[in-house]
């Protein structure tokens, strides 16, 4: 079976036209109806008919099957070359959300430039949800990722390597700066300043209210983590963030939250299931598993 002639059989599903898919193919129409005819006999079954009363062209049930599986096929086509135009270049497009890349990546670069590596990784900068859409994608090849729940995926290996919790972050000059702990309930009329859905952050927060029975006050949304850390020091609002994301720089308190349960905020080293195996993949998932290990330690 010709990928070509998946690809024009695709185009021709979404145009109902001969002559559109022709033209989009910069190719001549019977190139085209020769391919659906290929199909039609390697499948034995009829794809398209002409309704020549309504001059229309119509996908048969046959050929409606056929193109839900070409999305697949072509899908999996293109990230397989991806994948293999990577390994030839011998580099590794590794995704590293901000939190989770401030974390980890100062003390571990150290220990791939030690090891000769760092000048074969191409680092790529994202929210979670991002890097997760363009590791199932194929564009990227592995990726540090924060969840609430441990990532469950048929085309994704994934393995928790450090749980930490959600805090809420206030100014020193804050009036709650010197509690020592608080439920999630006393903040109903507090303005909360948040990191945007690029990060996992908000689905935690939403089970944190819903569990507290009531609407936050949310002011504004972002995905820079600097801006919303000024804002919180100009107290502009209270932010709520994975302790991760704050380091005594920052000049901010974070206070723990007493609510039972609570979500917590998993880092993850997720890959594609189907990735050949390589030296240098290999050397970066040991060294990401054993630096976790000593910062659990």
């Amino acid at each position: 079976m010709n990928f070509k002639d998946l690809e024009y059989f695709q185009r021709l599903v979404r145009e109902k036209s001969f002559t559109k898919v022709a033209n989009a193919f910069h190719v001549s129409q019977p190139t085209i109806t020769y391919a659906v005819k290929r199909l039609e006999d390697e499948l034995g079954a009829e794809l398209v008919y002409r309704d020549q009363s309504h001059k229309q062209l119509i996908i048969t049930q046959a050929g409606i099957v056929l193109s839900r599986h070409i999305s697949n096929i072509l899908k999996e086509v293109t990230i397989a070359v991806t994948e293999i135009d990577r390994l030839k270049e011998d580099t590794l497009d590794f995704g590293l959300p901000p939190i989770i890349g401030n974390f980890y990546f100062p003390k571990l670069s150290s220990y791939l430039f030690k090891n000769d590596l760092m000048s074969h990784i191409h680092l790529v900068d994202g929210g979670s949800r991002d890097l997760y859409g363009l590791l199932r994608r194929g564009k990227i090849d592995l990726a540090l990722l924060g969840s609430t729940q441990p990532i469950r995926d048929d085309d994704l290996t994934s393995e928790i390597l450090i749980e930490k919790r959600f805090m809420i972050v206030v100014s020193p000059n804050h009036p709650l700066a010197k509690r020592k702990e608080i439920s999630f309930s006393e903040l109903k009329d507090e303005p909360f300043v948040l990191l945007n859905e690029h990060y996992v952050h908000p689905t935690a927060f939403k089970k944190m209210a819903q569990q507290a029975h009531f609407e936050p006050q949310i002011i504004y949304q972002n995905s820079n983590l600097n801006i919303l850390k000024g804002m919180i020091r100009e107290q502009i609002g209270i932010g709520f963030l994975t302790e991760l994301a704050i380091s005594p720089e920052d000049n901010l308190v974070m206070i723990p939250i007493t609510d039972q349960p609570q979500p917590t905020f998993m880092i993850s080293l997720v890959q594609r299931e189907q990735v050949l195996d390589s030296t240098l993949r290999g050397q970066l998932i040991e060294l990401i598993r054993g630096f976790s290990q000593q910062k659990e330690q």
